[in-house]
């Protein structure tokens, strides 16, 4: 991997493999010697090297484009099993592009964070930049985990699809049924994955109440809290669009009634473990609990955020990662091994407001046209200090992470930013966190069968 520390200085690791399906570079090739044993070699001979001479013809070995300079193939290194040829749709250059971008905001002294962009598996560009913990002067490296605030609801959606994929639930059903105390009988679980389900926020009702240190804390609480407020609905289920991590965080208390399981460990058990994401878990905030290292979010440059009763629950937030981990996440997404892909296209299908609006939202992914060309399905998140984006792009597999732990706008890197370099061609407009509007309609929407090609469903702006 090409990486570059905090200090600015590159690092080069000269990592051998044979497949391309890894996260390092692959930068040594070394070609075959066919020099022959005598002088002489007969037809026969030849035609046993014959395989050997195709295979070292074949391998193409540019896996990995760093972040200032390409790693050129060289030949050193006898390669004996042949590979698939990966073919890139970006460039060194785009790549360069994007090292100036992240250079000038490292040199501003306004990004702490991580980069990476990657494609059919393979990690293209990664810098990693700042202090994960400014007191300790921690720096950031690639295992730094950061709170991916709203990017955990993707992880939540594919919670509910799993266990919809194994029967366990159906999309239509009332949240009711599985939540029997939940006050809202009308209310769906499709509804509340595609934010229309008019649930108050939850942020609101709770935000006043003291940190707990309860090991036995669970999602169920969500609906404890909801009878407690006896809060009216923002609007009748199913009017309009309206962005709730209410509706997330009864999402994981489902997930968490379904399968018998806490989130955390369903999650693990069913998400994390088989992927391979030995750097990412969830965090409630218990302060007697043990949590693995992590960066510290700061609401300013030097002032770190302080976690409170809302940190207790999970769903629509609480997930730690790293930039690997989610590169990981998206990709194995493209392969069916823990969700089947045709059920995950569900999750894509703009189903949050209109088509005619062109920005949507599905289920735990937003969703867009780039350009109106390119599509982009997409997150973003805000919280304590923690600012995260990752995009997927599936008609080139590929994936932007961008996490940092400062808040400072300032700082920011965008999503277009990054795309005109990628694709630069084209132009548009996307808007960030802060920038989320809300649609009224009054036409009723429904479950797209798997099926079924229609599209005419009902989303937001993107974030």
């Amino acid at each position: 991997m090409i990486n570059t520390n905090t200090n600015g200085k590159l690092k080069l690791n000269t990592h051998i493999s044979v497949s391309h399906k890894k996260h390092f570079v692959v930068n040594r090739v070394r070609s075959l010697s066919l020099r022959p044993q005598r002088r002489e070699m007969n037809w026969t001979s030849i035609k046993d090297f014959l395989p050997m001479m195709v295979a070292a013809g074949a391998l193409v070995a540019v896996c990995h484009i760093g972040n200032r300079h390409a790693v050129e193939p060289a030949t050193e290194t006898a390669i004996e099993t042949p590979q698939k040829v990966t073919r890139f749709t970006f460039t060194k250059e785009q790549m360069a592009a994007i090292d100036s971008v992240v250079e000038r905001k490292c040199q501003s002294g306004n990004f702490s964070g991580v980069v990476l962009i990657g494609q059919k598996d393979c990690v293209l560009y990664e810098r990693c930049y700042g202090l994960a913990n400014i007191r300790e002067n921690e720096p950031i490296t690639d295992t730094t985990a950061f709170q991916l605030a709203s990017v955990s609801k993707q992880f939540t959606a594919v919670a509910i699809l799993q266990l919809y994929e194994r029967g366990r639930l159906r999309l239509t059903d009332s949240v009711a049924r599985y939540l029997p105390l939940f006050p809202y009988p009308d209310i769906t679980i499709h509804q509340l994955l595609v934010h229309r389900s008019g649930l108050p926020n939850y942020h609101y009702l709770c935000d006043n109440k003291p940190i707990l240190d309860d090991p036995y804390f669970s999602n169920q609480q969500i609906v404890a809290e909801l009878i407690e407020a006896n809060a009216g609905r923002y609007f009748r289920p199913n009017r309009r669009f309206q962005y709730s991590n209410t509706g997330y965080a009864v999402l994981a208390a489902v997930v968490e009634a379904v399968s018998g399981l806490k989130f955390e460990n369903y999650l693990e058990k069913n998400i994390f473990k088989p992927l391979g994401m030995a750097h990412t878990f969830t965090y409630r905030a218990m302060p007697s609990a043990t949590y693995p290292p992590r960066a510290t979010g700061y609401e300013s440059r030097k002032t770190p955020a302080d976690d409170n009763y809302l940190d207790h629950f999970l769903g629509d937030k609480g997930i730690f990662s790293t930039a690997p981990d989610l590169f990981k996440w998206d990709q194995s997404l493209y392969t069916g091994k823990i969700i089947n892909p045709d059920t995950l296209q569900l999750a894509f299908r703009p189903m949050g407001r209109r088509i005619k609006f062109g920005a949507n939202y599905g289920y735990g992914w937003r969703i867009s046209n780039f350009a109106d060309t390119i599509p982009i399905q997409f997150h973003s998140g805000w919280w304590h200090g923690f600012k995260t984006l990752l995009v997927r792009i599936p008609q080139d597999t590929a994936t932007i992470v961008v996490l940092r732990n400062g808040s400072n706008r300032s700082g920011g890197i965008g999503m277009a930013q990054l795309l005109d370099i990628l694709y630069p061609s084209t132009t548009t407009d996307i808007l960030d966190d802060e920038h989320i509007e809300t649609y009224e309609y009054s036409e009723t929407d429904t479950i797209p069968d798997l099926a079924s090609d229609s599209t005419d469903m009902v989303g937001d702006t993107l974030q």
